[in-house]
């Protein structure tokens, strides 16, 4: 596997964080390994567009495969998510086949594979952590239990399939716990010890799950993703309570959408609090902007850029930099979400198409050459 080195001219310093930086680049050999730069796109729902019709173009219009057109220009990670069991209506179609089938295609480009548990039969995130149905009477003891075989297994498989993913996220955006009600906190209730003391043990029962598949092998690098982008304190809150509880994880990641989550300078006031607390490396893990206008953007204020290709361009820069922008080299990717939502017939889109990184006849925008060194 191959990455792209970092740009050259990046500001570099020395101070205490780089000694937890290099911690994390050792490998279970001993040597150095580089961590590298992500630019990545979350393509989980690829197939059934593709089933429904869409056709994914260069930007010169030649049809092509939307994977190598996205590693073409420039995107080395592709990440997917997982469901444990969906109803597979519309795009909830993330179950382990579906999902080892897409990885293959991803690893297939040259890239790498980040995969992304919602521990959820459907979406996880900050408004909603459904226990999977399945689970749903297991008291806590059963539930770290259940939490622990079920990682395992989902990892056993993708070994065992050859797609191994080089990055892993153990939950999805889970500012606010994961596996509702059992592991839920929340910033409100502060002082809750008893909710962080269940949801680090379904954490750590989570990473137990991780551990023993890798065993005798290179562990993939942990992301431990919330979404309290522009909140400093409740950022600070989260990372010191997951910390107390002594839950693994190696890089944290954020999800960034400026409507939900501020200003520019508020996310690199989120990822500098971040990595200053921690001395790990930092990520958005999910992002996206709109290159044109669509009915959900009238009720929006204050968005910095046009509603333009170019302006949605000029977002992932913009955003880049600020990654870029970390102290003592810990912010280290970018990535994309939903780049192949297009409209599409029979489908519903994610915001009329508004922020994929093709537009409606299918051609990559100028945005995606954004997503390189």
């Amino acid at each position: 596997m191959s990455f792209p080195a970092h740009a050259p001219g990046r500001r570099r310093t020395v101070s205490g964080c780089l000694f937890g930086l290099l911690a994390l680049l050792l490998s279970s050999a001993g040597v150095a390994a580089p961590l590298p730069y992500l630019y990545g796109a979350d393509v989980s729902a690829l197939p059934v567009f593709e089933q429904n019709g869409a056709v994914y173009k260069s930007a010169d219009g030649e049809p092509g495969d939307a994977l190598a057109l996205l590693h073409e220009a420039g995107v080395n990670v592709f990440r997917l998510r997982l469901f444990v069991d969906p109803n597979h209506e519309g795009i909830v179609t993330n179950d382990l086949d579906y999902t080892i089938a897409l990885a293959k295609r991803a690893k297939a480009t040259g890239a790498a594979l980040l995969l992304d548990l919602h521990y959820s039969d459907t979406w996880a995130d900050p408004a909603k952590q459904y226990t999977p149905e399945a689970w749903e009477d297991l008291p806590l003891g059963a539930l770290e239990d259940t939490v622990e075989a079920y990682t395992r297994e989902v990892m056993e498989r993708f070994i065992a399939a050859d797609v191994a993913p080089e990055w892993v996220q153990l939950g999805n955006e889970i500012t606010n716990g994961m596996l509702w009600p059992i592991g839920r906190v929340e910033f409100a209730e502060a002082d809750d010890t008893a909710a962080w003391d269940r949801l680090g043990a379904l954490q750590r029962a989570a990473h137990r799950g991780f551990a023993a598949a890798f065993e005798g092998r290179l562990l993939p690098r942990k992301i431990l993703h919330i979404e309290s982008t522009g909140n400093v304190e409740r950022t600070r809150w989260y990372l010191q309570n997951a910390q107390a509880q002594h839950v693994p994880f190696d890089v944290i990641g954020f999800s960034y959408y400026p409507e939900w989550h501020g200003t520019l300078d508020d996310l690199q006031q989120t990822l500098n609090a971040a990595a200053r607390q921690t001395c790990l490396p930092v990520m958005v893990v999910e992002t996206a902007y709109p290159w044109k206008p669509d009915a959900h953007w009238q009720d929006v204020k204050d968005l910095a850029w046009p509603l333009t290709p170019q302006g949605q361009h000029d977002f992932l820069e913009a955003v880049d930099a600020a990654v870029h922008a970390v102290p003592d080299d810990l912010g280290r990717g970018v990535m994309w979400w939903h780049p192949e939502s297009v409209q599409t017939w029979g489908l519903h889109a994610w915001l009329g198409g508004s922020c994929a990184l093709f537009d409606d006849e299918g051609r990559l925008l100028p945005a995606a050459s954004a997503l390189q060194p």
